[in-house]
């Protein structure tokens, strides 16, 4: 600590290339091993809320766009405008004070790890991955809507309809699967949010991920613990953004055209 600022860093990063992240300065424990011990958490609730978002969000925007205009689909769109309106951290204490203190149907606070049990490790992430997957779906409700309209009044759709192929057929065949890299696009720039997210659902929650941690060590000035889960979120946003670029071009002839090109 005795040493200039720009010597300190550059030793950070230097051990940081060599799997060492230093030590806290709060318990005088490695920072790496305490990271991965919380990664697990933050980890299951960002992949449930994205996968609870995407369940409900993708057949309800393909099914609004074939209802374009109809009173279902302005109720949808209401619906979805009132849940970008409504803060998630507002959402989970509503959540909590309706499922687990009202009903108590659902644990309200803590965490039990996947490997003791499945079910009470699901029980405890529900009502936080619901309150994260609420927004979520609202986004891609509406961007899975404006890409099936547009989708649905192209050219090759109107030729698979004057040939007369059923309905159904072309919108969850053809439009759905020319709409695919759309929708990977979206849930990849939804997991890095979410991810940030959990910064504020964690604390509510009592969760022990990384969104709790950073709290923690910016309250105590733990800079070794800091820097290392500021790094883990940069190579984890920089990894989503690799692999949708990848998945999109597995996907998509147009975007391997594009490449190769």
């Amino acid at each position: 600590m005795n040493q200039p600022l720009l010597v300190q860093y550059w030793n950070w990063v230097v051990s940081a290339l060599h799997g060492d992240l230093g030590t806290s300065l709060q318990n005088s424990a490695p920072v790496g091993p305490q990271i991965l011990a919380r990664l697990p958490a933050s980890g299951e609730l960002v992949v449930l809320a994205l996968l609870l978002s995407a369940v409900v969000a993708i057949p309800l925007g393909v099914w609004t766009a074939t209802r374009q205009g109809r009173r279902s689909d302005g109720l949808t769109r209401t619906v979805s405008g009132i849940g970008l309106a409504v803060p998630d951290f507002f959402l989970a204490i509503v959540l909590v004070d309706v499922f687990a203190l009202g009903l108590g149907v659902l644990p309200v606070l803590g965490w039990v790890p996947l490997e003791n049990s499945v079910i009470d490790n699901l029980s405890h992430l529900v009502l936080p991955a619901t309150a994260l997957a609420a927004g979520a779906a609202s986004i891609a409700v509406r961007q899975t809507r404006a890409a099936m309209i547009e989708t649905l009044s192209s050219d090759y759709v109107r030729t698979a309809r004057a040939m007369g192929i059923d309905e159904r057929k072309i919108v969850w065949r053809y439009a759905l699967r020319n709409i695919v890299p759309t929708i990977v696009t979206v849930y990849g720039l939804l997991a890095v949010a979410m991810l940030g997210a959990t910064v504020i659902l964690e604390q509510i929650f009592v969760l022990p991920g990384l969104g709790s941690a950073l709290v923690i060590a910016i309250d105590t000035r733990d800079y070794p613990m800091l820097q290392g889960i500021v790094l883990l979120f940069v190579v984890i946003v920089l990894l989503v953004n690799i692999l949708v670029d990848v998945v999109n071009n597995m996907i998509s002839p147009q975007l391997r055209k594009g490449t190769i090109s």
